[in-house]
């Protein structure tokens, strides 16, 4: 059987300020009417059942999460405090486990953008029946890049397939620098990460005990507590969280592993981790120059996006690629083009004792 699981408990620091620490980008409406989580759930019901839909996010987030998506409390997997996505994917696993020992699961991030959701969902079940076939192997989709992003995940096939469409996985390199991105651009055997994943929950518990013993031995002693009640579950759970470090799977595991394969998916997606990539998002979504949620008057100005939280008029001359957001706190410019640095920016923000606007 195959499961879809939502990572939802992300800060989402990149699209400050107005994603933060207690109100993250997923669960707030972005130059949208819906929010991104829930863009993300009505999405993956064109294609799964509302019972095989599962969602892994934060203790305080669970009641937005729930009143958002509708969710039973079976339906989503409330970590006391946020460590990492192995440690989520590894929660996710061993739930749908204890709920179904043969369960196939895939993962997905709350915060992307597809245009062809009918052929997402193809090839998300496509990925399920690889896996199915070679429980072994991880099966991850690549997206073919289009530009040099350095904020993405690239995945290197080999240049053998293991059948028609679907490649062994050479390497996994996690958000190389603008040089060796815009290598991998040329290239014809690197693919963009989107973040799905799709493997055994039994396997994976294997690969975590040769790769994450730490992490390993503590979802060891959770799914020991599932068997109990859940009561046990919910002490063992807040130990555990407090013991393990932060770790993400990109580098605790993927980066390791050798058992993976990759399949090739010809979709329009993007990742919304930054304002360059939402303000690409509403560009190929609309005819305007511009993006924004509001009044505006421009001469000559094209390819911004520009934000104000109260509707303010926005008045632009000779502006181009830039990225404007006035929140009733913080007012932020940059470039499109240095979007990705903004975590850099906040580092400074905590140095000069400003959390207040975090």
């Amino acid at each position: 059987m195959l499961y879809s699981v939502i990572l939802a408990g992300g800060s989402g620091t990149r699209l400050w300020p107005i994603s933060t620490t207690k109100l993250p980008k997923q669960i707030k409406n972005i130059l949208s009417d819906r929010t991104l989580l829930e863009d993300t759930y009505q999405r993956l019901l064109k294609g799964f059942s509302a019972e095989d839909i599962f969602v892994v996010s934060s203790k305080h987030l669970k009641k937005e999460v729930k009143k958002q998506l509708s969710l039973s409390k079976q339906h989503i997997f409330v970590e006391p405090e946020p460590k990492g996505t192995a440690m989520a994917i590894g929660l996710a696993a061993i739930r749908l486990f204890h709920l179904d020992p043969e369960a196939t699961i895939a993962i997905i991030n709350s915060d992307a953008y597809v245009k062809e959701t009918e052929k997402y969902l193809e090839v998300i079940k496509q990925a399920g029946q690889i896996a199915e076939k070679y429980p072994n192997q991880m099966v991850l989709i690549g997206i073919k890049p289009n530009y040099p992003e350095t904020g993405y995940g690239y995945i290197e096939i080999e240049g053998s397939i293991k059948e028609a469409g679907v490649y062994q996985v050479k390497s996994f390199k996690e958000k190389p620098n603008l040089a060796t991105a815009k290598k991998y651009l040329q290239a014809d055997r690197y693919f963009w990460n989107p973040a799905i994943f799709v493997f055994k929950a039994k396997q994976i518990l294997l690969w975590y005990q040769k790769n994450l013993p730490d992490l390993y031995e503590s979802l060891t002693q959770l799914q020991q507590s599932l068997k109990k009640s859940e009561e046990a579950y919910e002490q063992v759970l807040r130990q555990e969280y407090a013991r393990v470090k932060n770790v993400s799977i990109d580098y605790g595991l993927l980066e390791k592993m050798k058992e993976m394969l990759l399949l090739p998916a010809d979709l329009t997606w993007l990742d919304i981790g930054n304002w360059r990539s939402l303000r690409d998002v509403r560009l190929l979504e609309s005819q305007d120059d511009n993006v924004t949620n509001g009044k505006l008057i421009s001469l000559d100005s094209h390819r911004n996006l520009l934000y104000s939280c109260d509707g303010k008029l926005i008045a632009t001359i000779g502006v181009e690629d830039m990225i404007l957001v006035e929140t009733d706190k913080v007012i932020f410019l940059c470039p499109a083009e240095q979007a990705q640095q903004i975590k850099e920016l906040l580092k400074k923000v905590k140095d000069n004792n400003l959390e207040d606007y975090l």
